[in-house]
């Protein structure tokens, strides 16, 4: 009826066209004016609780949300903690006009680096920011879950934590890393030996008109099959509840450390039965290439010219593995001019620090090595050929329901991989026999 309100409903597809006849005829100024208000509901829908330019937040901050609209957002690069602390309540450098009691104390803490100890030098009280932030996500969501806690552990964060294990290990930075999309993985491997690059193939010069002889490449396979590493830990509530999310980055920070040293000790010394990767030192391959050492529970300047010689001369790039205490005896070794044979704190020509070399290669020190003058006390490997096999990167899961009498909340860590030494020929070691 004539004077009553009365409502319109238009199919999106038609807005196209609308919108099209309603700007026909106008000046510019009328169109920009259109599309102001436009981006004005626009944001009105995304920031519900706003005037369409402004919005204060439950923490009394206030957002300028034009920062959000594609016409006036300004794209950066990524910023270190300091330069996000520095652009919150800055303008011109973010949505951030002014910051609340809680914000203000988060920019604070991005000062600090998310040093604990910083902070507090610098008088900011943790344990009252963490009631701050407690008390608004309540009045916002309801009270916190430990299924809403999950979401504080994004999977970037834990893969930039795998790389940073990974980077912790000299060695494993070094391997063949490769994915496995499926539980096995078999890898087509040519059969050489020295002498024998090829696989079987053999050129010769035949006699005019004689028959020829035919040749082929012989293949076998390298076989990986995922194999789960686990890690299990169950936190009481009172230390969660006390120790807010820091406890949950100390465990991860733990179970990482240790996955990185179980995967090297298995790179090493891994049985290649129960779930374990074939290492180096077990590979029955790589045994072929052990060399006898001189003189039983020592290490002599021979003994390291043969394990360079057992190597074909395609292996260029070659690590040796050792521990301290070898490495401490390798130093006292002079080669035939009365050099060392060992050298450490060597510089480029522009400066860079050395790692230490070994008769020209680098040297790495780990315990995962075996004891000096043991079997396997001295590695030289060509690391590129170990083939390390990634199935499942880490993943963290919590529950609450394992350990529910005893109020405690289980955290899994899980891993699947599997590896052996790809080429075994670019592989060899002293033996704990002598020559």
């Amino acid at each position: 009826m004539p004077g009553e309100n009365q409502q319109v409903t238009i199919d999106m597809k038609d807005l196209p066209g609308i919108l099209a006849k309603a700007i026909e005829g106008m000046e510019f100024p009328q169109i920009k004016a259109l599309k102001d208000d436009m981006a004005r509901v626009e944001r009105a829908q995304l920031f519900p609780g706003g005037d369409g330019t402004l919005l204060e937040t439950c923490g009394k901050s206030i957002i300028d949300t034009r920062f959000f609209h594609k016409e006036y957002r300004r794209d950066g690069g990524p910023q270190d903690a300091i330069a996000l602390a520095k652009g919150l309540g800055a303008r011109g450098s973010g949505p951030w006009l002014s910051l609340s009691p809680a914000m203000q104390k988060f920019a604070e803490f991005l000062k600090c680096r998310g040093d604990y100890n910083q902070a507090r030098i610098s008088g900011l009280d943790m344990r009252e920011y963490g009631a701050m932030v407690e008390a608004e996500n309540v009045k916002v969501t309801g009270p916190l879950t430990t299924t809403d806690a999950g979401v504080l552990v994004p999977i970037e964060f834990l893969a930039t934590v795998i790389e940073f294990a990974t980077a912790q290990s000299a060695i494993l930075p070094k391997l063949w890393r490769l994915p496995l999309g499926a539980q096995t993985l078999r890898i087509p491997r040519l059969v050489q030996a020295a002498g024998s690059y090829f696989g079987g193939i053999h050129l010769y010069h035949p006699n005019e008109g004689a028959e020829k002889n035919r040749t082929k490449p012989v293949f076998d396979y390298v076989e990986l099959n995922a194999k789960k590493l686990i890690g299990l830990i169950a936190l009481t509530d009172e230390v969660i509840a006390d120790s807010s999310i820091n406890i949950v980055n100390y465990v991860t920070s733990l179970f990482v450390r240790a996955f990185q040293w179980e995967t090297e000790h298995e790179v090493i010394s891994g049985l290649g039965t129960g779930n374990e990767m074939t290492g180096i030192l077990v590979d029955a391959n790589v045994a072929a290439n052990a060399i006898p050492r001189e003189t039983a529970g020592a290490i002599s300047y021979d003994d390291v010219i043969d394990l360079d010689s057992q190597l074909d001369e395609n292996f260029t790039n070659l690590t040796y593995i050792s521990r301290k205490a070898s490495r401490n005896a390798l130093s006292k070794l002079k080669d035939t001019q009365k050099q060392p044979i060992y050298h450490d704190g060597r510089s480029t020509f522009f400066g860079d620090r050395m790692p230490p070399q070994l008769n020209g290669s680098p040297l790495i020190l780990t315990r995962n090595a075996r004891p000096y003058g043991s079997k396997g006390d001295l590695i030289l490997a060509a690391l590129e050929f170990y083939l390390w096999g990634v199935r499942q990167n880490m993943t963290i899961d919590t529950s609450k329901d394992r350990y529910f009498e005893f109020d405690e909340t289980a955290v899994r860590f899980v891993v699947r991989q599997d590896g052996a030494p790809g080429v075994p020929d670019g592989f060899t070691y002293l033996d704990d026999s002598t020559s």
